[in-house]
């Protein structure tokens, strides 16, 4: 989600935060903590998937109006998407197979409450595209 592609139907969209965040992931999800061997130790860190959201601050002033604003549109989206899936006829036709990626890969990427937190403009593209492609395909009238 973060590098916007994979979708079907759907043109590449990076996240605003892969244009200008350098460090890519490490930017939001590092940790660092002194060590415990002494109090002397270098500060060690690594890999998380937690995320303080005053890292979010530095660019954000409402970060939880944000958060709310993506989930009105794309959570929406997404029961639309599932429930046409769900009553889909042709399981076996691209139409669906396309429209199951999309939701999947829109779906794939929960963080701090919100689906797609690192590409809300690309979900809600994928999940569109799901819904056009499943109402457009002749099986599905």
């Amino acid at each position: 989600m973060f590098s916007g592609t994979g979708g079907f139907g759907v043109k590449d969209m990076p996240s605003e935060h892969s244009k200008i965040m350098t460090k890519k992931c490490v930017e939001c999800h590092y940790w660092s903590a002194k060590s415990k061997e002494s109090k002397d130790s270098p500060i060690k860190g690594g890999h998380t998937f937690r995320v303080d959201d005053k890292i979010c601050l530095k660019c954000h002033d409402n970060i939880q109006e944000e958060l709310t604003e993506w989930n009105a549109k794309i959570i929406p989206l997404a029961n639309e998407l599932k429930d046409m899936l769900e009553k889909y006829p042709n399981k076996n036709s691209k139409a669906y197979i396309s429209a199951r990626k999309n939701y999947g890969l829109a779906m794939s990427d929960p963080g701090m409450n919100v689906q797609a937190i690192h590409n809300p403009a690309y979900a809600v593209a994928l999940l569109q595209a799901g819904i056009s492609a499943l109402r457009a395909d002749s099986t599905w009238k």
